[in-house]
């Protein structure tokens, strides 16, 4: 399960420009297989959707790369931070906004006090430093919950478990002279399943554990699955956010020296990473659930198989390790999700979609959720890897069991004739979040009708385009905002700085308009089915594992400097993409198809694609 980042839940072969191939070729037809009926759409439009994939992917990445250069960390702030990280109270959600970036850079740097990380990995703390600050802005600062405080409570999560198994030092290694090394403790705990984590399992999972939710809507998979998000057709519907984490984060990577690490055939670190990010999904926990017992229970595997089950077991206890945390600290994440959760629910209404999630809407209901949440998830991962990994991995499962008890004893406070004597402990959470601020996600993670602007809207009260949020403004806005004149998006390129967002963290690259999209995803249509008539679709399977790899520049002023044209790989054609600028500045990006005979043959003028 979850072991290969091509195949895993039945995910297409290639999601990727290279895959208009296999979109296209269901026995000549190419309709059916991407779940469209209509024949003169089916045969391109799956494809279409890679394209945008590919174009959103690069946009949203890319135009965050502003500031390279390495974290520095204040010596007094330093020392304060390191304390804290070795804390079960950590509250990210209180700290300062630099201080959420120092924290990530931090844990990195202890990992890398352990023997040969440096060697094995083959990437510097520099690297990584510049890479955390590219990251944090991919997250989107208007989720109360999906936010980059979010990511670094899992990280840090994950570290105090692998801690706890004896497998990481603690942060206070850090206090320790410069040149001191760590190495793990074995004698007498030969064959624990701990052990069996080498340098680069434990480097995926930090990495796993601080971009896993990169780019997050705060909407669910389910959300984009009735509202029949571009994402989901992308992915069949099968772990679409987890499977764009992963797309982003991988690009993310490859931008700062991180991308020779995922090209290793030998070193497995691609495919563990994958399956580590889309164990996340809470959709396959119980056939983790199932293995993982298996594992336990005696069940022979390879050293691979067994590595990347527990690497899974410590992330999906990290993601959900709230109700183990502290009551206060448990209480904030706790209210912040089902903040998001009513922020998802207004929106379903608004467009008329089938509701997928029912926000608490009084205290007792928010208690019944925590308590379901805890029985059926929470305790019992955390018994199990508890189990799995002795030591003190209990005393998390101890506190887990601890926090059920008060939610019980709190819901028969609030069961009982009395309740109002005793009021739900005060928390702060954001403002409500307007419907409007869901425009600066990833376009691909939206309603269809969103982009369209033909589409009629989903109900009276939406239009068929909107401004994009203005984030300064975002948090006073009402959540039943109503916008009389529909206003167009601005251009396809995005701004030359993100803009500020909700809480510690920045919005999004600003969606360009439907009508924007169009003009600009117009010649890639057309290469696409100039490609189609060229019999692309004959060719039974292709994949290319590298043609993700961020070599274009969207806007006016990156700082990373790319090739200019780049030539995609497709069997049997090329899609030449350039760009160029008109006279009122626009950027204009072209695609045009180039029809070859088959690559290698080039005595018949074969074009051999890099």
């Amino acid at each position: 399960m979850l072991d290969n980042e091509e195949y895993s839940h039945g995910r297409r072969r290639s999601v990727d420009v290279g895959g208009l191939a296999l979109a296209l070729g269901n026995q000549g037809l190419g309709h059916g297989w991407g779940g469209w009926e209509e024949q003169e759409q089916g045969e391109t439009r799956y494809a279409e959707l890679l394209s945008d994939m590919y174009n959103h992917t690069q946009t949203t990445v890319n135009h965050h790369v502003h500031d390279l250069s390495p974290i520095v960390i204040p010596a007094h702030t330093r020392a304060h931070l390191i304390k804290y990280l070795d804390s079960w109270d950590f509250e990210p959600h209180n700290l300062p906004e630099e201080e959420v970036l120092f924290c990530a850079q931090i844990l990195f740097e202890s990992l890398f006090r352990i023997e040969r990380m440096r060697e094995d990995i083959g990437v510097s703390l520099d690297d990584i430093s510049i890479f955390l600050k590219h990251l944090r802005p991919l997250y989107c600062g208007h989720n109360s919950y999906h936010n980059f405080q979010h990511a670094l409570d899992v990280l840090q999560a994950s570290q105090a478990f692998l801690c706890a198994a004896g497998v990481v030092p603690p942060a206070s290694i850090l206090l320790d002279s410069d040149d001191c090394t760590w190495r793990p403790d074995k004698l007498g705990k030969e064959g624990h399943l701990a052990f069996d984590l080498n340098n680069t399992c434990l480097f995926a999972l930090f990495i796993a554990a601080i971009g896993h939710d990169v780019g997050h809507p705060g909407l669910t998979n389910m959300f984009m699955k009735n509202a029949k998000a571009p994402l989901s057709d992308v992915y069949d519907n099968k772990s679409a956010l987890e499977q764009m984490h992963y797309t982003l984060l991988i690009q993310a990577m490859r931008l700062h020296g991180l991308g020779n690490l995922l090209d290793r055939p030998d070193s497995g670190f691609r495919k563990v990473l994958a399956g580590i990010v889309l164990a996340t999904d809470m959709n396959v926990h119980y056939d983790f659930i199932r293995d993982f017992q298996s594992l336990v229970g005696g069940r022979e595997y390879s050293l691979h198989r067994r590595r990347l089950l527990l690497c899974q077991a410590i992330i999906k206890c990290a993601d959900i390790s709230n109700p183990s945390r502290p009551p206060s600290v448990s209480h904030y994440w706790a209210s912040a999700l089902m903040h998001e959760w009513a922020a998802q629910a207004s929106l379903e209404k608004r467009c008329r979609l089938p509701p997928s999630i029912i926000p608490s809407e009084c205290p007792l209901d928010q208690v019944r959720g925590q308590i379901f949440f805890i029985t059926q998830f929470a305790k019992p991962l955390m018994d199990l890897v508890a189990k799995a990994v002795p030591g003190k991995m209990d005393t998390f499962a101890r506190q887990c069991t601890t926090n059920l008890a008060m939610w019980v004893a709190r819901r028969d406070v609030l069961s009982s004739p009395y309740a109002e004597q005793y009021p739900c402990p005060p928390v702060t959470i954001p403002s409500p979040r307007p419907p409007e601020d869901f425009l600066t996600s990833f376009p691909l993670t939206l309603p269809s009708f969103f982009l369209t602007p033909d589409a009629p809207p989903a109900s009276g009260e939406w239009h068929s385009t909107y401004p994009p949020s203005d984030s300064s403004s975002s948090s006073d806005a009402s959540s039943d905002v109503h916008i009389e004149q529909p206003v167009a998006f601005p251009s396809f390129s995005p701004p030359a700085s993100p803009a500020p967002s909700v809480g510690s963290s920045y919005a999004l690259a600003t969606r360009s308009s439907s009508s924007s999209l169009a003009s600009n995803t117009s010649d890639a249509t057309q290469a696409m089915r100039a490609a189609y008539s060229a019999s692309v679709r004959k060719k039974k399977s292709f994949h290319h594992r590298h043609s993700w790899n961020a070599s274009i520049s969207f806007g006016s002023s990156p700082v990373i400097s790319m090739p200019p044209p780049l030539l995609a790989t497709i069997p049997k054609a090329a899609l030449l993409v350039a760009e160029s600028t008109a006279s009122n500045g626009t950027t204009i990006t072209s695609v045009t198809a180039v029809v070859t005979s088959s690559v290698g043959d080039e005595k018949k003028g074969g074009l051999k694609v890099p």
